[in-house]
Order: structure tokens, then C-alpha cells, then sequence
């Protein structure tokens, strides 16, 4: 059987034949070459250029260990976390929220309509793909996007394939320095119903994880320079002639279409140079004040949406003393994530 090897620098040598290869070698999974994973920062950290493309293998990667530990059957799942990511528009989250604004669409979205070929997509080769090594479409798509089943949890969970790839991939390329032992997260990880569960000797590392994930959060992904230089994209993309078309472009081709019109071109000009806005006030988030600070250029750290126990993943199950119990319930560490995400500000800029 042909085969790929595949030297990833942080899971290493991974091995990719079958429909996986496939699939990786379609024109969409491809464009995922030319979208960074972590969008405007490289501005801030300058080794932080890598791509959806490494991390949707290496999603893959770890979704296919959890199903070897856990004795899954179910290829449609490691098909599913190699996919995950496949509907990213350009700059990744960068432009994530305008776009949902413009077009009403968010990237698990815009992953559908690529799995399931569907407009602006229907040139996409990847159902033929899927069909014709007979796997179940809607089975991966659903998966792919995060709607709830038996296996969901492995792709978007609490502790998930995902993120234990993407926490690791990042703090690889911005030196941060931190790490998760995701090898004994899944070798006690075990099957509850439809959770995920976690051995009481596993909760040291899931703990772990979680100060891994709020240090990124921290010190990476809502680093106020970051955030500006993502605001400073959204506004030169509204001053764009913009087409939903764009969502197919990669980060590349979007840049170079904004440098080329009139309204859009200065601004990205400054961005390229790294002459950024600067910050000159910062207050504690209110929403009267929000109100009226809206025609001012302003940003909320950390964002409005990063509220609520799915979307800040601490709902862990962990067996202790053969019960059931969930972990935010039983440690600090847990709780103080739902501490530091509450304490929002207001940043202004100019």
C-alpha cells in the first residue's frame, strides 16, 4: 500500500496511507499549508508561522490514539479529527468573528459545507473521497464540527484530540516553554456513557493541562498586541469590496487583494510593517461602559464569548474513590480557570 511518513517535530514520524492520504493530499486539506494556525501573532512572537495543516494531522495523530487505547472501531473518527479544521477561512480566529458577521458562518461551518461539498465549496473532492472508501459522510461531519455523540469528545471535548495538539503545537513555536504529558491523559483516560473519564492518577496531569491552557490563554492568544493587530485586520477588511468567495482564499491570497484596494491597502501596509495601533487606556469591563465606548476602537480581554462551561472546557470527569466526580468540583486549580476568565477589560486603542 502507498504510503506517506510524515516527520512532524512534535509528534514524530506519523504514518499516513489509505484515505488519509487521500484526503491529505486534496486541494482543501492543501490550502491548509497557507492558513496560520495561530493568525496576526507571529507579529508578537516571531516563530509562531505554522499551519492548520500540522495541526490537523496531529489532531488526527492523537484522535487515533485514544481510539487504540480505548479499543474503538470507528475509523470515521480519526477521518473526523484530520478534518476538524479543513473550513478554517484566512488568519484563522483572526477575521473568525467578522466573517460570522458578514456571512453567518463560523469555521465548523464552513467545515460542513467542504465535508459535504456544498456551496461555496461544491467543488471539493473530499465526499468522493470519503464515498469511495465507503466510510459514513455524515458521520464524519458531524463528528468534524463538534455536534454531540458517543465519540464526540475525542475531537471537541473537554480534554480533547485538539487541543492536546494545538496547545502543545503553540507553545512549541512561541517558546513559551510548557508542555502536557498527553500520553497519560489518554492512558487513563476510560468511557463513561457518552464522557470522557480520567483515573485518580490522571488528574495530576489533566491539571496540568489546564495551567498549560491558561498560561497560552495568558500569554499567547489574547496578548493585547495580538488582539490589535486582529482588530486591524477586521477593519481593513471591512473597508475591502469583500465576496463570500474570500472564505476559500488562504492568508496569502487575502493579503495581497486587500494591499491592491484603495480602502484596505494602507492600513494592511502598517500591519506588514508592524506599525500598530497602541493601547492608551485600559478599564474593567462594564457593559454600560461598553455601550458607550462602542464608536471608539476597542477591544474586550478576554473576549465577551469566553463564558460558560463549554466554552471554557472545565467540565473533566475523574474517578475518585471509585465515584464519579466532576474535577472543577474537587480542585482549585479547575475552578481558577472560571476565576481568571471572568475578569474581563476594556481596552481602547488608536
Amino acid at each position: 500500500m502507498d504510503y506517506k511518513i510524515i516527520e512532524d517535530p512534535l509528534n514524530g514520524m506519523i504514518k499516513i496511507s489509505g484515505v488519509y492520504l487521500e484526503l491529505l493530499d486534496s486541494d482543501y486539506f492543501q490550502r491548509l499549508r497557507y492558513i496560520k494556525q495561530l493568525g496576526m501573532c507571529n507579529l508578537v512572537f516571531p516563530g509562531a508561522n505554522h499551519t492548520r495543516f500540522e495541526h490537523s494531522i496531529g489532531t488526527m495523530f492523537i484522535a487515533r490514539k485514544f481510539m487504540d487505547h480505548l479499543n474503538i472501531d470507528a475509523e470515521e473518527i480519526g477521518i473526523a479529527a484530520m478534518l476538524h479544521d479543513i473550513g478554517h477561512p484566512p488568519f484563522s480566529h483572526s477575521l473568525e468573528d467578522l466573517f460570522h458577521e458578514l456571512y453567518g458562518m463560523r469555521h465548523e461551518d464552513m467545515t460542513f459545507k467542504i465535508i459535504n461539498g456544498i456551496y461555496p465549496y461544491n467543488d471539493s473532492k473530499i465526499p468522493g473521497i470519503i464515498e469511495k472508501y465507503h466510510y459514513d459522510l455524515k458521520m464524519i461531519s458531524d463528528l468534524a464540527t463538534g455536534k454531540k455523540s458517543r465519540y464526540s469528545w475525542i475531537i471537541s471535548g473537554p480534554v480533547d484530540s485538539d487541543e492536546l495538539d494545538y496547545i502543545r503545537r503553540d507553545a512549541f513555536y512561541t517558546g513559551t516553554g510548557i508542555n502536557i504529558d498527553y500520553e497519560r491523559i489518554i492512558n487513563t483516560s476510560s468511557m463513561d456513557n457518552n464522557d470522557l473519564i480520567i483515573e485518580e492518577k490522571g488528574i495530576p496531569a489533566i491539571e496540568a493541562a489546564m495551567i498549560a491552557r491558561l498560561i497560552m490563554y495568558k500569554s499567547v492568544y489574547f496578548h493585547k498586541t495580538c488582539r490589535i493587530a486582529q482588530k486591524m485586520l477586521e477593519i481593513a477588511y471591512k473597508n475591502y469590496s469583500y465576496d463570500v468567495k474570500d472564505l476559500k482564499k488562504t492568508d496569502f491570497e487575502l493579503m495581497y487583494d486587500m494591499l491592491k484596494y484603495d480602502k484596505s491597502c494602507n492600513i494592511i501596509r502598517n500591519i506588514m510593517n508592524r506599525r500598530l495601533y497602541k493601547v492608551y487606556k485600559r478599564i474593567k469591563y462594564d457593559e454600560d461602559e461598553y455601550k458607550k465606548l462602542s464608536k471608539n476602537i476597542i477591544d474586550v480581554i478576554p473576549p465577551l464569548s469566553f463564558f460558560g462551561s463549554d466554552r471554557i472546557k472545565n467540565n473533566i470527569y475523574v474517578y475518585v474513590n471509585n465515584r464519579k466526580e466532576n474535577l472543577k468540583d474537587i480542585s482549585p486549580i479547575i475552578r481558577a480557570l472560571d476565576d481568571y476568565i471572568s475578569n474581563k477589560y476594556i481596552f481602547l486603542m488608536k
